[in-house]
């Protein structure tokens, strides 16, 4: 643009330099009505006002000299950017464009010199490469500083063209007034490749997010500018808890439509100069920009509430999931997009290993410490199984009613016992064991432990023979050989087959439906009992305990511990024993800590109660 395209302050503000002129006179015209003493009222107006005019002279001549270099210096800024294919605007406090080169005109499809002026948010219709969302003036000032990357929007010109754009800006805020430059870098598309398959490839087509490819690109974009500035971003790993609940109980069309809404979510809980993408499945990502950690763990605790509270609805049936977040600063100058991905991975399955719902920063000095610690307990758990180092105790499990209050019910609890005689509890080598495929030989020991055991307390019996609830991980719901194992067992201890009653746990049951139904058929057939364990952790229907014929239905402690308190807790405690009951099945409350909880328990027609109220746990063998 050309001298001719800079707007002068003098023909641009006639009207506040008149008015100026009509406060110096205002206030010569006030001090003549007041004169000082032996001061003429005359003499003192035309003083007031020579001295007005005097000054509003120079300020006139100086405004006049600072337009003149300031125009003198866009023309400059001119010559130099001419031949810049980058498009550069000036924008005023206003909005308004005070500057653009040639290339910002062409992208504009206006003359250079009728660009001045205009509204940037009308003559660049902005929208966001992320969501299509309107990116304004006030978005790319915050999103854009130093060390921050640039935003990527998209802009459709004249023609109809669209131009996918990275736009960066620089703010001066020094003087009496905020200017602002944006440099807006038409990303090379490849030939041949349309925006719109440009767009697909970068995007989730479910949600409209940034997919990994897109997510990995800003990312190490991040990264670089995070170095070249000392600026730390930080980034959020987000993995769905219980997501699998609605796939199996409503189909993948649910799954699709959870996804959808989950992710309208996210976005009202990010910042507009943030990224959020959806990496694939039940996993989201979300790209924090000049965030430190406090304020980034507070987005993040935002997000997780959010998720918690959320009720999705799907053909008369409620869900809700829960989101483990793991969380790491952008700080190591030396890491990739790859390495701060698998960091934030690994905080993630942390906060998962924490009891699901929570949020793990990731420590550096943390992680080779937490991977010996890990095998070291791998190391114990293998050397328990060779030397039978793990102890077995039972909890009672007491009936409420008079019908069942004669039984001798108790679940098997299993601890490890180290070399130097101290318990282990189950939380800490559990975890270990899962992720390095150890839970079928642990399985397998406590079944082959147990039974000789049992066997003795029903030789013993001059009653009812007992019942023992056995645990069963994923892994033996999962092995297609297990169901024969436990018939071997059976026979080889000539144990009754209707004094074992296996547990497994709501979402491990849901997570493997198919696997879980098969094994409660086979072994049901011999006799053997089944307990749902931990109902009402997934709370998305009961439709699936069709699907699942199973003896028990033991209710979620998180519910019972606190029900007294809450009268939602209550309620759904209340609902679950009556629609267990519907289906012939009997119910077990668990956590049952006070005398309180008991006698209401026994007052709504649960049948049984487990917890330090009725009963702790004791040596078994």
């Amino acid at each position: 643009m050309g001298m001719a395209g800079i707007r002068s302050p003098l023909r641009d503000r006639p009207l506040r330099w008149l008015g100026t002129l009509g406060v110096l006179l205002f206030c010569g015209a006030a001090l003549a009505f007041d004169p000082a003493e032996g001061v003429q009222s005359g003499a003192m107006f035309w003083l007031a006002g020579i001295g007005s005019t005097g000054a509003l002279g120079g300020w006139l001549a100086w405004s006049s000299l600072s337009s003149t270099r300031l125009r003198d210096q866009l023309g400059l800024i001119d010559t130099a950017l001419r031949g810049v294919d980058v498009a550069v605007v000036g924008v005023d406090d206003r909005g308004h464009i005070f500057f653009a080169n040639s290339a910002a005109a062409k992208l504009a499809g206006m003359e250079q010199t009728e660009l001045a002026g205009h509204p940037l948010a009308e003559t660049f219709r902005l929208r966001s490469a992320a969501d299509g969302q309107p990116v304004g003036l006030e978005q790319l000032r915050q999103a854009c500083g130093k060390g921050a990357p640039a935003v990527r929007a998209v802009l459709r010109d004249a023609a109809g063209g669209e131009h996918v754009l990275d736009i960066s800006c620089s703010n001066d805020d020094t003087g009496r007034r905020q200017v602002s430059f944006l440099v807006m870098e038409d990303v090379n598309v490849p030939r041949g490749i349309s925006l719109e398959l440009f767009w697909q490839a970068n995007h989730d087509a479910l949600t409209g997010l940034v997919n990994r490819r897109g997510f990995g690109e800003q990312l190490g974009a991040a990264l670089a500018a995070g170095r070249e500035a000392e600026q730390r971003h930080t980034l959020l790993f987000i993995d769905l808890d219980r997501f699998k609940l609605i796939n199996d109980s409503g189909g993948h069309a649910a799954g699709d439509e959870f996804l959808r809404q989950i992710a309208a979510v996210l976005r009202t809980r990010v910042r507009s100069s943030d990224v959020l993408a959806r990496l694939g499945g039940d996993e989201f990502a979300v790209l924090l920009q000049a965030c430190p950690v406090e304020q980034a763990l507070r987005i993040a605790n935002a997000i997780r509430m959010e998720i918690a509270n959320f009720r999705f609805v799907w053909r008369d049936k409620v869900f809700h999931v829960g989101a483990s977040i793991g969380l790491v600063v952008l700080s190591d100058p030396e890491a990739t997009a790859e390495d701060v991905m698998e960091q934030a991975d690994g905080a993630c399955y942390a906060a998962k290993e924490a009891g699901r719902d929570q949020i793990r920063v990731f420590h550096a000095k943390a992680t080779g410490s937490h991977q010996r610690v890990d095998m070291n307990i791998v190391e114990t758990v293998h050397d328990a199984i060779e030397r039978n180092g793990f102890r077995l105790f039972r909890q009672r499990i007491v009936g409420l009613h008079e019908e069942n209050a004669q039984s001798r019910h108790f679940e098997l609890l299993l601890r490890l016992v180290d070399r130097e005689g101290k318990l282990v509890p189950p939380m800490v080598f559990i975890p270990s064991a899962e992720r390095h495929n150890m839970m079928q030989a642990i399985d397998r020991w406590v079944l082959q432990n147990a039974l000789p055991a049992i066997r003795r307390e029903c030789d013993a019996a001059t009653g009812p023979l007992p019942v023992y609830d056995i645990n069963l991980s994923a892994a033996s719901i999962a092995d297609s050989r297990f169901a024969q194992f436990a018939r071997e067992q059976l026979a080889l201890h000539e144990v009754p087959a209707e004094t074992i009653c296996f547990e497994i746990t709501e979402t491990l049951a849901v997570g493997n439906l198919t696997k879980a139904a098969e094994l409660i058929h086979d072994l049901k057939a011999l006799g053997l009992r089944f307990a749902l364990d931990d109902f009402g952790a997934g709370m998305c229907s009961f439709a699936y305990l069709k699907h699942l014929p199973v003896d028990y239905v033991k209710i979620d402690g998180a519910f019972v511990r606190d029900m007294l308190a809450e009268p939602m807790n209550r309620e759904i405690v209340l609902a679950i024993n009556n629609i267990a009951h519907s289906l012939g099945m009997k119910t077990i409350a668990e956590f049952v800590e006070t005398d309180g909880t008991l006698a209401k328990l026994r007052e709504m027609g649960v049948d049984f109660a487990q917890g330090h109220a009725v009963g702790r746990p004791f040596y078994f063998s």
